[in-house]
C-alpha cells in the first residue's frame, strides 16, 4: 500500500498523491480508477437530466434562438472544466455543470433526430454503448499503452474541427457531413483507446475529474457520430 495514499470508501474523497496511476498500488490504482467510472457515469446521468430540463421548460427554445452561438460556447465551458479538474471542490461543479449544460443544450437536436426517425436516438445510444463497452474492454484486456496515438488525435481532431466549421459556414454539403460522422467515430474510437490507456497508467492519481470528463467527451461525441451516421443512411 503507498504510504502517501490516504483511501476513503468515499469515491469522492480528495487525495494529497500527486504521483501516477502506474506508479501507485493495485489498490489505490482500482481506487482511481473507480472514482473515475463512477464520475463518468454520474456525468451521463446529469446530461441526461439537463436534457429532460431543456425539453419540458422554454429553454429548448431558447438553445434553437441562440445557436449556433449556444453550441460554440460548449469549447469555452469544457476548458474551464478542463482546468478546473483538479481543484479541490470546484472539480466536481465544473465537470457536473458541463454535462448538465451538453444535456440542456443538445437535447433539442436529439429531438429533432428523433421527430425525423423515431427510434434513433435510442439505438444511437446502445450502439454506443456497444462500442464504447469494447474499446474499453480492449484496452483494459491488452493493457497496451496507447499513449502514441496522442499527436496523432490532436491533429486530426483540429482538421476536423475546420473542416465541420468550412461546411458549417461554406460549403453546405451533406454528403461530407455524412462521411465526417464516420471519420468522427473512427478519431474518438482513438480517444476512448489513448484516454483508457492513460487512465490505467498515466493519470496523475488525483484527476480522476479530469479522466471522467474526457470520457464523456468521447462516449458524447461517438454518440453523435452514429447518431448522425444511422440518419443519413435513412435518407
Amino acid at each position: 500500500m503507498n504510504p502517501h495514499y490516504n483511501r476513503s470508501q468515499d469515491p469522492f474523497t480528495h487525495s494529497t498523491l500527486t504521483t501516477t496511476v502506474a506508479q501507485a498500488s493495485t489498490e489505490a490504482r482500482l481506487d482511481f480508477i473507480r472514482k473515475t467510472y463512477v464520475l463518468f457515469m454520474a456525468g451521463i446521468l446529469m446530461s441526461i437530466v439537463g436534457g429532460v430540463v431543456s425539453l419540458r421548460t422554454p429553454l429548448w427554445q431558447l438553445v434553437l434562438s441562440t445557436s449556433p452561438f449556444s453550441f460554440l460556447s460548449l469549447f469555452l465551458f469544457v476548458m474551464v472544466a478542463r482546468g478546473l479538474s483538479r481543484t479541490p471542490g470546484l472539480n466536481y461543479a465544473a465537470l457536473f455543470s458541463f454535462t448538465l449544460v451538453t444535456g440542456i443544450l443538445f437535447a433539442p437536436i436529439l429531438m429533432a433526430y428523433e421527430s425525423l426517425a423515431p427510434g434513433v436516438v435510442t439505438q444511437a445510444a446502445f450502439l454506443t454503448v456497444i462500442v464504447f463497452g469494447s474499446l474499453t474492454a480492449y484496452a483494459f484486456i491488452s493493457r497496451q499503452d496507447f499513449s502514441y496515438l496522442g499527436g496523432m488525435l490532436f491533429v486530426a481532431l483540429i482538421a476536423l474541427i475546420l473542416g465541420g466549421l468550412a461546411n458549417l459556414f461554406f460549403f453546405h454539403s451533406s454528403a461530407m457531413a455524412y462521411w465526417s460522422a464516420w471519420i468522427t467515430l473512427l478519431l474518438f474510437s482513438g480517444f476512448v483507446l489513448y484516454d483508457t490507456s492513460r487512465i490505467i497508467q498515466r493519470y496523475d492519481m488525483n484527476d480522476y475529474c479530469g479522466a471522467a470528463l474526457e470520457l464523456f467527451l468521447d462516449f458524447f461525441n461517438m454518440f453523435l457520430a452514429i447518431l448522425r451516421i444511422l440518419s443519413g443512411s435513412r435518407r
